[in-house]
C-alpha cells in the first residue's frame, strides 16, 4: 500500500513539475516575443494561440484601453456578447475598489472575468471559458496561469504604447525648441533709434510656438524699412516658411522694388513655398524722417496705428493676406505725414485676441483707446512697460493664446 502511495505521489509531482515546465516554456515564448518587440496585433495573435491551443480554452474576448475600450480578440463566445460595447460591458462588471468583480447575469458558469490593473488603472479585461481538462496542465491552475500572461501581454503593449508616445512627444518638444531658436533669429538684434527717431520692440512668446515676424531694415540715417508678418499655423512648418519668407523679402530689398513690385514678388514667393497650406499676413511700409512721409501697404494684417497729438487712425490700405491667391486680387498702397511726435504701432492678433476670466477679446477698441491715451507721453519703451501691465491686468489669471508682437516707431525731428 504504501509502495502505490508513493508511486501516485511521484506521477502526481512529476505531472505538476511537467505542467510548471509547460508554463514556463509558454511564458518565455511570450517574453521572447516582447523582447523582439513584435506588433501588437501578433502579440495578441500568440496570447490567443496559447489560450486556445495549448491551454484549451473554447471562449475567449479580450477587452483593452487604448484611449477607448475596444474589442481586439474574440472567438466562441455566444453572439449577443459579441454585440456588447465595451463601455457598457464595463459598467455592468461593477469594478470594486477591492478589484474583485460581481458576475453580472450574463456570464455564463464555465467563464471567469480577469481584469488586468496597472498603476491602479484597469487596462483590460479577458473573458474566458469552457476549459478542456488535459494531461498538460490542472484545471485549477488554467485561469490564474491565463491572468499571469494576460497581465504580461496587456502591460507590455501598454508600456510599448506609453514609450511610443514618450518618443514622439520628445521628438514635438524638440520640434518646437528648433522652431523657437529659427523664430528668434529672424528678428532683428540691436534695434536702436538716432537723432531722427526712437524704435522699440517687445516679443512675449506662447508655450506654442507661433509664426511672429518683424524686422526694421536701415536704408540710411534717416529713410527705414519696417515690417511685421504672421503666418497661419504654428511649429516648424510655420517657423520654415517665415524663414523662408524673411529670406525672400531681405533679397527682393536689395533689389530696390518698388513696393508694389515687391509685395507682388513675395506673394509669389509664399504661393511656391507653401502651396496653398498656408498664408502670411504682412504690413510693410517706408518711412522717410527727412521729408516726414510714410508709404505703407498692409496685407491683410491686424492695421498698424498711427498716433498724432492723441488722435489715431489704421493703416489699412493694401491687399489680401499673401499665399491666399495665386495673383492677388487687388493692391493699393498709401502715403501719409509723419511729422515730428508721431508714432506708428505695429502689433500681432495676440494682443487683440487677448481673453479675460469672462472670454471676452480685449479687442482694437480698447487697444485704440490705450493708444491715444498713453503713447505720446514717456518713451516707447515706457509705453510699451505700460501695454504689457494693462494686458496683464486685464487677462487677470487667464493665459496668453498667443505670442505677442509689438514693433514701435517715433519721429523725433
Amino acid at each position: 500500500m504504501t509502495e502505490k502511495i508513493m508511486s501516485e505521489t511521484t506521477e502526481k509531482l512529476n505531472w505538476e513539475l511537467q505542467s510548471k515546465k509547460l508554463q514556463l516554456h509558454w511564458l518565455l515564448q511570450i517574453t521572447k516575443a516582447i523582447n523582439y518587440n513584435l506588433p501588437s496585433e501578433q502579440l495578441y495573435k500568440i496570447y490567443e494561440s496559447v489560450i486556445k491551443d495549448h491551454l484549451h480554452a473554447g471562449k475567449l474576448s479580450l477587452f483593452v484601453n487604448e484611449g477607448s475600450w475596444k474589442q481586439v480578440l474574440s472567438y466562441g463566445m455566444k453572439e449577443e456578447l459579441s454585440k456588447l460595447q465595451p463601455e457598457k460591458l464595463l459598467e455592468e462588471l461593477q469594478m470594486s475598489s477591492t478589484k474583485e468583480i460581481s458576475a453580472p447575469s450574463w456570464l455564463e458558469k464555465d467563464e471567469s472575468i480577469i481584469p488586468v490593473y496597472h498603476n491602479e488603472q484597469l487596462l483590460a479585461y479577458s473573458i474566458v471559458g469552457n476549459i478542456k481538462s488535459t494531461h498538460d496542465i490542472p484545471v485549477r491552475e488554467v485561469v490564474p496561469f491565463i491572468h499571469t500572461i494576460t497581465n504580461i501581454i496587456v502591460v507590455a503593449i501598454e508600456n510599448k504604447r506609453l514609450n511610443l508616445q514618450a518618443v514622439e512627444q520628445a521628438a514635438f518638444r524638440k520640434e518646437l525648441e528648433l522652431a523657437a531658436e529659427m523664430q528668434d533669429m529672424l528678428f532683428p538684434v540691436g534695434l536702436k533709434g538716432n537723432e531722427w527717431f526712437d524704435v522699440d520692440s517687445v516679443y512675449l512668446p506662447h508655450q506654442q510656438v507661433g509664426g511672429d515676424y518683424y524686422d526694421f531694415i536701415s536704408l540710411n540715417d534717416y529713410e527705414h524699412i519696417f515690417c511685421m508678418a504672421d503666418v497661419s499655423g504654428k511649429g516648424m512648418a510655420a517657423a520654415l516658411l517665415m524663414s523662408n519668407f524673411q529670406a525672400n523679402l531681405h533679397a527682393l530689398i536689395k533689389n530696390k522694388l518698388p513696393l508694389k513690385e515687391l509685395v507682388t514678388e513675395l506673394n509669389a514667393c509664399v504661393n511656391k513655398s507653401a502651396k496653398g497650406e498656408k498664408f502670411i499676413t504682412f504690413f510693410i511700409g517706408i518711412i522717410n524722417f527727412k521729408s516726414h512721409t510714410l508709404q505703407y501697404i498692409n496685407a491683410g494684417h491686424n492695421p498698424p496705428v498711427l498716433c498724432e497729438k492723441k488722435s489715431v487712425r489704421v493703416l489699412n490700405k493694401g491687399t489680401t493676406g499673401l499665399g491666399m491667391f495665386d495673383e492677388l486680387p487687388f493692391l493699393n498702397d498709401e502715403t501719409v505725414t509723419f511729422e515730428k511726435g508721431a508714432s506708428v504701432f505695429c502689433y500681432t492678433d495676440g494682443i487683440t485676441e487677448l481673453e479675460n476670466e469672462s472670454g471676452e477679446f480685449f479687442g482694437a477698441e480698447n487697444l485704440h483707446q490705450f493708444i491715444s491715451e498713453k503713447m505720446a507721453s514717456g518713451t516707447l519703451k515706457e509705453f510699451h512697460g505700460s501695454l504689457i501691465n494693462h494686458l496683464d491686468k486685464y487677462r487677470q489669471d487667464s493665459d496668453y493664446s498667443d505670442d505677442v508682437t509689438i514693433l514701435s516707431l517715433r519721429a523725433l525731428a
